[in-house]
């Protein structure tokens, strides 16, 4: 599946390795796979109402003939939030172990579950949609606020290319959109690196060194649903979510651009409460805010920065998130906040020739996404410019991660 060094590379940061198949089809071998990866308890196959039609059904079937195992198909886009991990927790009770069918929601939903129960699991990814599948955390929103939390990676993922392919054209762009944020990301993480001397791990990007530049090079590949474009999107986001693994936490991919996404989707459930905006892909907002975050910092290498202010706005806050996302948002800040005073201001120009050699520019980010015919601006996904800009003043806030979000 991967390269030889990549493989060896792997297996020297990770100790206990999940087994990975990727084919072109695995509808003959599901049970036997399973078999491979789990001993004979208890199984809860987890799906939604379209990873069961597309998917989940068939691996219930395959399953039950050599498993004591129980079907549960979550209602149609359910939320990745501590309500409904706890509804999975209960309706598992009695299961030894979960199987995931499913992309993003389902996978985190499953992991986090099942980390908090102590229960293995393993995932049957239904689409190349994002690069948590093996990553050692869960994106779940507690209270309305999105949090990325400590959990397990998979004991197996089982990638069958021809139900990954045939997923929306929609759900692989937005795992590129996901693959794109590895630039920005990389120089937030370097920037806080150099500045703060906060911890930074070369390996994760070493990971992606081969197979991130024909991915790009693959784009137009993905609008058109070619396999082997979309088998390289699926590379590249599982090495990625390793690269997680490896670094302890979503570092190396997600950063600026993140905090900004995730400032719009609290947004955009407030004005969803109201009927607004339209429903957007993680990705596909991971797109839009990634080309921003570049923008910004190819703006700000050009010259010397200053930190913007540090005074958190509580006021301010509160009346955009409410009082609870507020104050969550005031202790991530304040651990950033100490560090930031307690930093001494660096040679800038050597933190720009660093950061700049890890970069993509702007343009070469636009054209990929334009390839893919995958959103490029904020109002393409139906997010207002009071609001993106919003969203940007106030994403650094948010989380405890130094980035140029934190300059001006």
């Amino acid at each position: 599946m991967f390269s030889k060094e990549i493989i060896s590379l792997l297996h020297k940061s990770i100790q206990l390795m999940p087994f990975l198949t990727c084919a072109r089809s695995l509808k003959h071998d599901i049970d036997e796979l399973v078999m491979m990866a789990l001993p004979s308890m208890k199984l809860a196959v987890v799906d939604d109402v379209e990873t069961a039609q597309a998917f989940g059904e068939q691996i219930f079937k395959a399953l039950k003939g050599r498993f004591d195992c129980v079907h549960i198909t979550l209602g149609k886009a359910p939320s990745a939030d501590s309500d409904t991990v706890d509804d999975i927790r209960r309706q598992t009770q009695a299961c030894e172990a979960l199987v995931a069918v499913g992309s993003g929601i389902v996978n985190d939903l499953c992991k986090y579950a099942s980390f908090l129960d102590k229960k293995p699991y393993i995932i049957f990814p239904t689409a190349a949609s994002m690069n948590g599948y093996v990553s050692a955390n869960a994106s779940i929103t507690v209270d309305g606020y999105k949090k990325t939390l400590p959990a397990h990676m998979p004991k197996a993922v089982f990638c069958d290319m021809s139900v990954i392919a045939a997923a929306p054209a929609r759900l692989n762009k937005s795992g590129l959109g996901d693959a794109l944020a590895r630039p920005t990301a990389q120089a937030d993480w370097l920037l806080s690196h150099l500045w703060l001397g906060t911890p930074y791990n070369e390996t994760p990007f070493l990971l992606l060194r081969d197979v991130e530049p024909q991915l790009f090079a693959q784009a137009r590949g993905i609008a058109m649903g070619d396999r082997d474009s979309i088998e390289l999107l699926m590379h590249n986001l599982l090495l990625s979510g390793f690269g997680m693994t490896i670094a302890g936490g979503s570092y190396p991919a997600s950063q600026g651009e993140h905090m900004i996404a995730h400032a719009m989707e609290m947004l955009s459930v407030r004005h969803s409460r109201e009927g607004g905006n339209p429903v957007t892909l993680h990705g596909e907002e991971i797109g839009v805010t990634t080309l921003t975050m570049a923008r910004l910092q190819e703006k700000m290498l050009s010259r010397a920065p200053a930190l913007a202010s540090l005074e958190f706005p509580r006021e301010i806050l509160i009346g955009l998130f409410g009082e609870k996302i507020t104050a969550e948002a005031e202790k991530a800040y304040g651990v950033k906040q100490e560090k930031i005073r307690q930093a001494i201001l660096p040679d800038w120009d050597n933190i720009a020739q660093r950061i700049t050699q890890v970069m993509l520019p702007s343009s070469r980010i636009e054209a990929i996404l334009k390839a893919a015919e995958a959103p490029c601006t904020p109002q393409a996904l139906g997010w207002t410019e009071i609001d993106y800009n919003t969203a940007l003043a106030h994403a650094r806030f948010l989380r405890d991660r130094f980035t140029f979000l934190d300059v001006m």
